[in-house]
């Protein structure tokens, strides 16, 4: 998100667009009629369908009859020195593939012109929000949808050469139009940074750049969604890609192609994920966390026994249920936590919000971290049991909105809560068991650190 910023839309040499490149002048490709270059591929797809039956049948009547049936069929060499070869290559292989790239760069380009976000949509838990997840981009329906077409039509060629030439420039029209449009949205449009300064972000930039990180998740989970159904069809009536492709290595080949292609865009959209989240993370979620561990921790002092404690509350007036009381710190961090986290949890797709709890997690841990050694020497007895029961809420309330693995992230924090407070006969008793080599406990804190979190209590 960081080079200098460009102008909006495509910039590209020689491109249909509008302005694109050295073409300032309106492009003819602008009058092309993008139906009727549609129509012509589809005869032309037909068309190579129906030369390549016309090769299968060739190469079944010149095999030899002593083969194997299961083996692959090979191209006849008549066939491929015919001048009729020639001419389906020159005259409808060529062509098709070059109408292909222009057909799916102009729909590309197209899908962005009419590019449309979602609306109605809020950070204010308390207002109700239009539409159903997933919240992304009108493009990626459309552009995915004619990735769909581009491929069905390409595949049912039954042509190799075809496969060659479309199936890499999908991947190149993917990663530098479809993936390129919203990095540079990301960068120039919605990027998350705040009016003034010190402050925080607009809420609309906040909604749109979480919706074109959105957009990426769920355009890689389409094209996954696409090249599965294309190498494992799951519809008896669907030809398998062995059905299409008998010759040789032509099979393994399309296959390999398709799996490429996934693996490709897969990457592309996963660093840009990535970036976006930590972007996010930076900008939004840490912002406002960092002051939520301070806010949460105010007025409490773990260096009052349990008698001091309750004199305090009685000198306060305090008459809460207890309970209540010793899970004030939790409860704190829980009515903000889910202020910060929810209200993005509900427009984000699940498994980006998974990635920016991790990242969350990961950096509170290290908040929790740094806060609990800061407490040596300042802590009695019954202080080190609150601060554990605090720290667990704290951890729990975490966990609780992701996957279980969460929790180890806090694994420092927690053994050093439960080294404070274990009995000095469980202690000694751990120590000989790793004496003797048959140590139980999976520790994350050298042998160190877990004598320094013995010593914490004053």
């Amino acid at each position: 998100f960081l080079p200098a910023q460009r102008g909006p839309g495509i910039s590209r040499t020689n491109s249909p667009a509008i302005g694109g490149g050295t073409n300032g002048r309106l492009s003819e490709d602008e009058g092309v009629d993008m139906k009727e270059v549609d129509g012509l591929l589809n005869e032309t797809a037909m068309m190579l369908g129906r030369w390549s039956l016309y090769s299968r049948f060739l190469a079944s009547k010149c095999r030899d009859p002593e083969t194997d049936p299961d083996e692959p069929l090979v191209m006849p060499e008549l066939l491929i020195k015919s001048a009729l070869s020639r001419k389906i290559s020159a005259r409808l292989t060529t062509p098709f593939n070059i109408m292909t790239t222009f057909f799916f760069r102009r729909s590309v380009e197209k899908a962005f012109q009419l590019d449309e976000s979602p609306a109605g949509l809020s950070l204010n838990l308390s207002k109700p929000i239009d539409g159903n997840p997933p919240f992304i981009i009108s493009p990626v329906d459309d552009v995915m949808y004619i990735v769909n077409t581009v491929l069905q039509r390409s595949l049912s060629t039954s042509q190799r050469d075809v496969i060659a030439s479309v199936i890499p420039t999908i991947g190149r029209v993917l990663g530098s139009d479809f993936v390129g449009m919203i990095q540079r949205k990301m960068r120039d449009e919605s990027y998350p940074k705040p009016v003034i300064q010190g402050g925080f972000p607009p809420e609309d930039k906040i909604l749109s750049f979480i919706i074109l990180i959105n957009s990426l998740d769920i355009a890689n989970d389409y094209i996954a969604r696409i090249v599965t159904s294309r190498i494992s069809p799951t519809d008896s009536s669907a030809a398998s890609l062995a059905d299409l492709y008998p010759f040789a290595h032509d099979a393994t080949f399309v296959r390999n192609s398709l799996e490429s292609l996934n693996a490709t865009f897969s990457s592309k959209t996963g660093e840009l994920i990535t970036d976006g989240l930590t972007v996010l993370f930076e900008r939004v979620v840490k912002l406002r966390l960092r002051p939520v561990v301070r806010d949460v921790f105010r007025d409490v002092d773990y260096t009052l026994t349990e008698e001091e404690l309750d004199d305090q509350a009685r000198q306060n007036d305090e008459d809460e249920d207890a309970d209540v009381q010793h899970d004030l710190v939790a409860r704190r961090f829980e009515h903000a936590w889910d202020s910060i986290m929810k209200p993005i949890q509900r427009i984000m797709t699940p498994k980006c919000f998974t990635l920016l709890l991790d990242s969350t997690a990961k950096d509170l841990a290290k908040v929790l971290d740094k806060r609990v050694w800061g407490y040596a020497g300042k802590m009695s007895a019954h202080g080190a049991s609150r601060m554990e029961r605090d720290f667990s809420g704290i951890i729990g309330v975490v966990a609780r909105g992701g996957r279980y693995g969460v929790r180890d992230l806090f694994a420092r924090v927690s053994q050093v809560c439960m080294l404070v407070n274990m009995e000095e006969e469980e202690w000694e008793a751990i120590n000989e068991v790793e004496e003797e080599g048959e140590e139980e406990m999976a520790w994350v804190l050298t042998e160190d650190e877990r004598k320094r979190a013995r010593a914490l209590v004053r």
